[in-house]
């Protein structure tokens, strides 16, 4: 059976995308973007390798109801196979979700790609896409730099984009990570997130931030 490389999951989760949301950021990242926010997840070895048909048995029992569903990493395409069993899981179990992932690598890149990838640029709403460039300021509340663009891919996903729009800048939720490590989970710019580490007395500890 087919195994992902999973870091976390949190839910209910506001501050990536419209509603509440189950949040699951997978390990493994080869593009290692310069200031990147999430250096924890880039290596391959500090996720925990579970078959996606295990984690979907687990998202089934989470007991509350939740609107969607947020994938970000690491790096969810350099694992593509996982991620369409994981995909094609979720649609059938909640078909009423919607899905945004993040990704490193451009639209135009990903098209270009292998079938797997082509698979899950289809079983997705909406996508945020390109890589992490700390020179170049947030526009939007849901990308990590300006560079990055919100890519909706499907009438569902087209649906979500005024309340996309309308989440608040740095908007962060707490959550907890491997060996009960503090999780910062939104999309802050560097001070806001300076600041959200020190009223939670978070000193040495990396906080996720997409």
């Amino acid at each position: 059976m087919t195994q992902v490389n999973l870091y976390a999951l949190s839910y209910p989760v506001t501050a990536l995308g419209p509603g509440k949301r189950l949040a699951l950021w997978v390990a493994g990242c080869g593009k290692r973007c310069p200031g990147c926010i999430s250096p924890e997840m880039q290596s391959p070895d500090s996720g925990k390798k579970l078959e996606v048909e295990t984690l979907l048995s687990h998202i089934s029992r989470i007991p509350m109801e939740l609107d969607g569903l947020t994938i970000s990493g690491g790096e969810p395409f350099d694992q593509p196979e996982a991620i369409v069993e994981l995909l094609e899981g979720i649609r059938s179990r909640f078909p009423q979700w919607n899905i945004i992932l993040y990704s490193g690598y451009t639209l135009l890149t990903l098209r270009k790609r292998h079938r797997a990838v082509q698979k899950i640029l289809k079983l997705i709403d909406v996508l945020i896409d390109g890589p992490f460039r700390r020179e170049n300021p947030s526009i939007h509340p849901l990308t990590g730099s300006g560079n990055q663009h919100l890519r909706y891919l499907t009438p569902r996903g087209k649906d979500l984009k005024s309340n996309m729009d309308k989440i608040p800048f740095n908007q962060a939720n707490l959550g907890m990570g491997p060996g009960k490590m503090k999780m910062i989970i939104g999309i802050l710019d560097p001070l806001a997130r300076e600041s959200v580490h020190k009223s939670l007395g978070i000193h040495g500890e990396v906080g996720i931030n997409e």
